[in-house]
C-alpha cells in the first residue's frame, strides 16, 4: 500500500487525553506549512488559523488541551483590509461567502491531521468550541467581530495511552453513491442497523446502550444523541444567529 493511504488509514481520535510530550517547533511549522497547501477557492484561503499552546487557554476553547490546539476560523478580514489597502472595496458574498470559507477550513484542517499524523502525531477535532458562549471565544483569541467564525479545533499531541480501538466508518450503499443519488431500500437500512449494532464495526461511540434498554445503537443515537432536549443548551442558537448577523445578505 502506498505511503500516503497507510499515513490516511492510521488517523485516529484521541480521546484519552494527550500527554506533556510537547511536539517539536520545527514538526509544528511543518504542519502549518503543509496545511496551508490545501485547495482553496480562487486562492483567496478565507481562513485563519491561531495555534494555542497554553493548557488552560486550550481547555477554556473546546474542553481539552493538548501539545497545541489549531483553532480554524472562516475569515474574510485579510482578504477585505489588503483590498482596502490597496484602494478597492471588496463584497464578503453573505452565506455563500461563508459556506465557501467552511470548505477552505475543512480542507485546511483535515491536511494538518494528515500532516500531523505523518510525523508520528496524534489528533482530536472537536467542535467544543460552540459549546456554551462563544463571546469566550473572540474574547481569549481576540478574533474579530465581523466576517470571522471560530469553525473547528484541532487539537495535536500524543497520547498519554494508545487509544482502545479505532472508530470505524461505513462504506457502501448509502454513504457511497454510484452514477446517481439513490435512497436506501428498507432491507438496506437494516443492514445499515445491524452494522451499528455489531461490536466489531466499532461504530457505536461506546455507549453502553444495551445496557440502557435500547434495541439497537441507532434507537439510542436518536432518542438521546441527537435529542436537543439532552443536548448542551444554546449552541446551535448561537451558530445560528451568529451567520445570521455577520455572514447572510440580510445581516449586512
Amino acid at each position: 500500500m502506498p505511503e500516503t493511504m497507510e499515513t490516511l488509514r492510521a488517523l485516529r481520535t484521541v480521546h484519552g487525553g494527550f500527554s506533556e510530550v510537547r511536539i517539536p517547533p520545527d514538526d509544528l511549522r511543518s504542519i502549518l506549512d503543509t496545511c496551508v497547501l490545501a485547495a482553496n477557492a480562487s486562492n483567496r484561503q478565507s481562513y485563519s488559523i491561531i495555534v494555542v499552546d497554553d493548557l488552560e487557554v486550550q481547555k477554556e476553547l473546546t474542553g481539552y488541551a493538548g501539545s497545541a490546539t489549531l483553532v480554524f476560523c472562516v475569515d474574510f478580514n485579510r482578504i477585505n483590509d489588503v483590498a482596502q489597502h490597496l484602494g478597492h472595496s471588496y463584497t464578503v458574498q453573505g452565506f455563500r461567502a461563508f459556506v465557501t470559507g467552511m470548505i477552505d477550513v475543512g480542507l485546511a484542517a483535515q491536511t494538518a491531521a494528515v500532516a500531523a499524523r505523518s510525523l508520528g502525531i496524534d489528533s482530536l477535532f472537536t467542535n467544543g468550541l460552540h459549546r456554551g458562549d462563544l463571546a469566550r471565544i473572540y474574547s481569549n483569541l481576540d478574533l474579530p467581530n465581523t466576517y470571522c467564525f471560530p469553525a473547528i479545533a484541532l487539537v495535536l499531541g500524543y497520547p498519554k495511552a494508545e487509544p482502545d480501538v479505532k472508530r470505524g466508518r461505513l462504506s457502501g450503499p448509502g454513504v457511497i453513491h454510484l452514477g446517481r443519488y439513490r435512497r436506501l431500500s428498507a432491507e438496506e437500512i437494516d443492514r445499515l442497523v445491524a452494522q451499528y449494532d455489531d461490536a466489531s464495526n466499532r461504530l457505536d461511540l461506546g455507549v453502553p446502550w444495551r445496557e440502557e434498554g435500547f434495541p439497537h445503537f441507532l434507537d439510542w443515537f436518536y432518542q438521546v444523541w441527537s435529542n436537543p432536549e439532552q443536548r448542551p443548551a444554546g449552541a446551535g442558537k448561537l451558530f445560528d444567529a451568529f451567520v445570521s448577523t455577520r455572514f447572510t445578505d440580510e445581516g449586512l
